[in-house]
């Protein structure tokens, strides 16, 4: 018997054959194979996941755990030593002490811990693919409204951000004391106790402010709830559940004006209507738009609705922060080169420190550049009404967002210093490549023109 799949969905074991097309996926269990809840095409305009696999790329899966691992260790092993180096440093006579390597060491140590709180997050999200390898699919709903899934979300946004504002603090520090050298030597500890409180309470601001209960009905899509005979799924918008509430408030002749608010309606059926009021199970806000719990920064389908004005607000905030980041290295590098230039130091000494210079700034740079630049265009891009590649949003949520956590050690502490110095190598050597490629390209466009011009005389 073949029944037209509009109104029919064909169960993949056969048991039953089949099912009315209504049940599908709307929260109960009809195909004994749960196929009617985990269709094939269910992730099919999803970025990240898969019926099987919360991270559907293997690649992925392996580069998240690597970057958890060296995030980790690297700023657990940055904390502890500098942490050390700060003892040891408060145990010298005053006179020795050096406050510009107390306020350096200290806002290092800041990092390091937004860092390592980045490496938990990865850490999380690679042992729930290990937990949900397989059957994804029937815990999506589940994960993606839990209270660890928001947890993450939050500690997300605050690593992130925490990070970004220390290394605007590290840099203004160093702008600081380039140019007031002699008034940095007297900073006061309680303007440092200031500024990382300010990081701190920023991040979290501007983390929680999505779960503020005034901007529910702006950030909750879907309220989960428990099987219902009141509703024919488990997904249920704000206007369904106004509308089930204004409903048997008229029945129980207890008619009421609710506001357009999630919480303040789930409050009065609860108080009021307890008996058949649906269970609420969780809901689907900022940060359950994916399975790593991340905010949606870009539209990766045509009906896609986009992605809500706080990610584009935390993104422009970032971007900004990066383009004054460069600005300000650039800056030092000319204010240094300068210095040099006018100094005693011999022609070769001063080739020595521009090209050491030149290392660093490259990576200081390129490394930023490596993670909020991409993110910042595609985010912009997105803003516009460009549809992305899915594949991007998962290169940016797995990748380029939590790459600083795990470069930051090696280019800001001491003890990765022989590691910084190959980074720097590296980023010099890929320089100096492409400045050849133009110099050769321009010469050579520059040549076939006097050619042409020879020939026509």
């Amino acid at each position: 018997m073949n029944c037209s799949e509009t109104s029919h969905f064909y169960c993949e074991n056969n048991v039953p054959l089949f099912v009315p097309r209504e049940k599908v996926l709307d929260g109960k269990q009809d195909c004994s194979d749960n196929s009617d809840e985990c269709p094939r095409d269910v992730f099919e305009n999803t970025a990240l996941s898969s019926r099987e696999e919360l991270i559907r790329w293997t690649f992925l899966r392996v580069v998240i755990w690597l970057m958890a691992f060296l995030s980790l260790s690297g700023n657990l092993t940055v904390m502890v030593l500098t942490v050390a180096n700060l003892v040891r440093e408060m145990k010298l006579p005053p006179q020795r002490r050096s406050n510009v390597r107390l306020v350096n060491s200290t806002l290092i140590v800041n990092l390091a811990l937004a860092d390592f709180i980045m490496g938990l997050v990865l850490l999380t999200i690679g042992a729930k693919t290990v937990q949900f390898s397989g059957y994804y699919c029937q815990a999506d709903k589940m994960w993606r409204t839990s209270a660890l899934c928001g947890c993450i979300g939050v500690m997300t946004v605050v690593s992130s951000e925490a990070s970004v504002l220390t290394l605007v603090c590290i840099t203004s520090y160093r702008i600081y004391c380039l140019y007031k050298p002699i008034a940095s030597r007297s900073l006061r500890v309680r303007l440092l106790v200031l500024w990382i409180s300010m990081i701190w309470a920023v991040s979290l601001t501007l983390a929680l402010i999505p779960l503020a209960e005034q901007l529910a009905p702006y950030m909750i899509s879907k309220l989960r709830i428990s099987s219902s005979p009141y509703f024919s799924t488990d997904l249920i918008t704000l206007a369904e559940l106004q509308r089930f509430a204004l409903r048997v408030s008229g029945l129980a002749n207890k008619p009421v004006m609710l506001e357009n608010n999630w919480h303040e309606i789930e409050n009065y059926l609860e108080r009021h209507f307890h008996e058949i009021a649906p269970a609420a199970r969780g809901h689907f806000g900022y940060y359950s738009d994916n399975g790593v719990c991340m905010p949606k920064l870009y539209r990766v389908s045509d009906d896609d609705g986009g992605f809500n004005v706080m990610s584009s607000a935390i993104i422009t905030f970032n971007f900004v922060a990066l383009l004054y980041i460069a600005a300000a290295y650039v800056a030092i590098y000319r204010h240094t080169m300068r210095q040099t230039q006018h100094g005693i130091s011999s022609e070769e000494q001063q080739r020595h420190r521009s090209a050491a210079m030149y290392r660093k700034i490259s990576v200081l740079i390129g490394t930023d550049m490596c993670c909020w630049f991409p993110v910042s265009i595609m985010t912009f891009l997105s803003m516009g009404g460009q549809v992305l590649d899915p594949m991007a949003y998962a290169v940016s949520v797995v990748v380029l967002l939590p790459i600083n956590s795990s470069l930051n050690p090696i280019i800001y502490a001491t003890p990765f210093a022989w590691v910084k110095k190959l980074v720097q190598q590296c980023f010099a050597a890929i320089v100096d490549c492409l400045r050849r490629v133009f110099t050769w390209k321009t010469s050579t466009t520059q040549d076939s023109s006097s050619n042409q011009q020879s020939t026509t005389l």
